[in-house]
């Protein structure tokens, strides 16, 4: 910048210079001109001497040099690979040492369980006999004595058939009433029992009871068949 003014400001001077220097001669002519008798040579023009000014040089622009621009490669995307889970192995625990148990106490005497005492019974049931027979009604003698022979009064057999068939007999007398069918052995008794139902197959049961209808025998049980029938003999004695 400040090159380019002291150029200007040199080449007005040597403009302004020149000026001054043609002003010079030609204002002589005219003076010679005027002067009718006087022919007046001109002189030769000096003619102006030009410094030639040395042209500024541009200087030149550095260029940047073009830099290669990668073009991006595809990246191929990594396989994820799966990573093994560990498995946790179990720890195994502390082996427990087999204890020997401490030898058995001594057996104590353990007191057998005293029996349930059984009901007393006012009569027992001291025979049962049976004969085959061929009759189709049933029917026991039942002879309730002392033990000396003497029939006792006013008592009953009570029996029920399998089927739950309630039936009882007179009460029984204080003498004989009746013999059991003939044959080798020949029963007797103070009262009788034939059921309305006759024979009836399965387990009969029996017991004695007094009139006012209180059991006072044990209960006994008596298989019945009706295709082999027999008839039967009880005698209870007092207990």
């Amino acid at each position: 910048m400040h090159k380019r003014l002291f150029l200007i400001f040199a080449l007005v001077s040597l403009i302004f210079e020149a000026g001054c220097t043609l002003a010079s001669p030609v204002d002589r002519l005219v003076a010679a001109v005027n002067e009718p008798t006087e022919v007046v040579q001109a002189a030769a023009t000096v003619r102006p001497t030009f410094t030639s000014t040395p042209l500024t040089t541009a200087t030149p622009t550095k260029t940047s040099t073009p830099t290669a621009t990668a073009i991006p490669t595809d990246t191929p995307t990594p396989t994820i690979t799966a990573t093994p889970t560990s498995t946790r192995t179990p720890t195994p625990g502390p082996t427990s040492t087999p204890t020997v148990p401490p030898p058995p106490p001594p057996p104590t005497n353990t007191p057998a369980p005293t029996p349930t005492p059984l009901p007393h019974w006012d009569y027992q049931v001291a025979e049962t006999y049976s004969q085959p027979t061929q009759s189709n009604l049933l029917s026991i003698m039942v002879a309730v004595q002392t033990p000396d022979g003497g029939f006792i009064p006013g008592l009953r057999l009570v029996g029920i058939d399998p089927n739950g068939v309630v039936t009882k007999s007179e009460l029984s007398a204080d003498q004989s009433i009746g013999h059991t069918p003939p044959g080798e052995v020949v029963k007797s008794g103070n009262t009788k029992f034939e059921p309305i139902s006759n024979y009836v197959t399965g387990s009969w049961t029996f017991f004695l009871e007094s009139p006012d209808g209180t059991q006072v025998s044990p209960t006994f049980a008596i298989n019945m068949d009706t295709e082999n029938r027999s008839w039967y003999f009880f005698r209870f004695t007092p207990g």
